[in-house]
């Protein structure tokens, strides 16, 4: 089909076309799922999240040239959902396609399958549940149904995974039914500055973060988790892994869809070790309207991104156990250090942890040479990954 712009309804009316034939918009129910879902504005309590699935599904839609209709938040009620679901499947209310978010993984505390099953049961020509999970990550959990004709989708309630399978499963469905032309392809070819590992079985996306270096393009992995819809908003784009690949090369080359149309440049780019203290310090930018891009790497990463030309600035604090000097062993030719400030490292544990109460210093190493402890740690690489483990090693001896 053709969209109809300002342009083409011009053409009509300068032929004398008062009348054309359209595609209906679709209409396109969007439910938010789950007793911990708030809406937003509303008070929150411990282990509530706010609804930012319905907000992200609603523009979507509209996105795609369809009619949104907002069906608002539905708690764990199996009675609640079905009889929502029963108006929206027939009479005035009815609409062409269901989307839920929440409540696909397989477990008593989940009801949208069960009674999407129960429905498909009412009406003995539906198919029912057709898919439930994916070889994806993230959004294995994905269930595709179709019930009296509808097509009742159940996206995964983390906002990452919920994106991508609604760009996946949901946005080809909505093209069609609404006419539109196949999504043109928004890529931009770049490299791999750093082995990217995946999980062998599942296609994966990896949300990335493109800089300019001398080479060109380079895709930093973001590192996200399904649920993190803050760096799916500050991304460039994602690369698509295959399910038979454990991992991307370092130098790998790799095609990155765009989530926008243009790559915007940043006025400055800091790659290296994540520091609250010089977060405050790239806010202080932005304020004055430069556009600054933050990517926290590590501080080791962050020295091989300034020695390949990738990056304007890196936060480091990397300990040369050899000669106990920071950061000066460790500095690329062409980059210079400047001092920044001394911060607190420690170990943190549960208030009330037996193991702890009441130890001093030396109570506190004992502890810690107990092989039977679990701790977890930084990534190797970090500067605070190097500084415990000397801390360690010297507890050790």
């Amino acid at each position: 089909g053709t969209h109809l712009s300002p342009r083409e309804t011009g053409v009509l009316a300068a032929v004398g076309a008062a009348h054309v034939d359209v595609v209906r918009r679709p209409k396109i129910a969007v439910i938010s799922t789950g007793n911990e879902i708030v809406a937003p504005g509303d008070p929150i309590s411990i282990g509530d999240v706010f609804d930012s699935n319905q907000r992200i599904l609603l523009d979507s839609v509209v996105e795609l040239g369809c009619e949104p209709r907002a069906c608002g938040i539905v708690p764990d009620d199996e009675t609640q959902l079905g009889v929502l679901l029963e108006t929206l499947l027939s009479g005035e209310d009815a609409v062409d396609v269901i989307l839920l978010s929440g409540g696909t993984s397989k477990g008593e505390g989940d009801v949208n399958a069960r009674v999407v099953e129960r429905l498909a049961n009412q009406y003995p020509e539906s198919p029912g549940v057709v898919v439930h999970g994916v070889a994806l990550k993230p959004g294995k959990p994905v269930l595709l149904s179709v019930v009296a004709g509808v097509p009742i989708i159940v996206l995964p309630g983390f906002p990452t995974s919920a994106i991508f399978t609604f760009h996946e499963f949901v946005a080809p469905l909505l093209r069609r039914l609404s006419g539109q032309r196949a999504e043109a392809t928004r890529s931009i070819d770049a490299v791999a500055p750093m082995r990217i590992n995946s999980v062998p079985g599942r296609t994966e996306y990896s949300l990335v973060d493109l800089v300019g270096g001398p080479s060109g393009l380079a895709a930093y992995p973001l590192g996200a988790g399904s649920g993190s819809v803050t760096a799916f908003g500050r991304a460039d784009g994602f690369i698509r892994i295959p399910a038979n690949t454990e991992y991307v090369a370092e130098d790998s080359h790799l095609s990155v869809k765009l989530i926008d149309a243009d790559v915007r440049p940043a006025d400055l780019i800091a790659i290296g070790s994540h520091c609250i203290g010089f977060d405050h310090v790239l806010g202080l930018l932005a304020a004055q309207g430069f556009r600054v891009k933050s990517i926290p790497v590590g501080s080791t990463a962050g020295m091989t991104a300034l020695a390949r030309g990738e990056g304007d600035v890196a936060g480091l604090h990397l300990l040369d156990e050899a000669s106990g000097t920071y950061n000066e062993p460790f500095l690329p030719d062409g980059v210079r250090l400047v001092r920044g400030y001394g911060r607190r490292q420690g170990i943190a544990f549960r208030d009330g942890d037996a193991l702890f109460d009441g130890v001093t210093l030396d109570g506190m190493v004992d502890v810690l040479r107990d092989s039977d402890r679990r701790m977890i740690n930084r990534n190797s690489g970090s500067g605070t990954r190097i500084l415990i483990d000397r801390l360690l090693v010297a507890c050790g001896q």
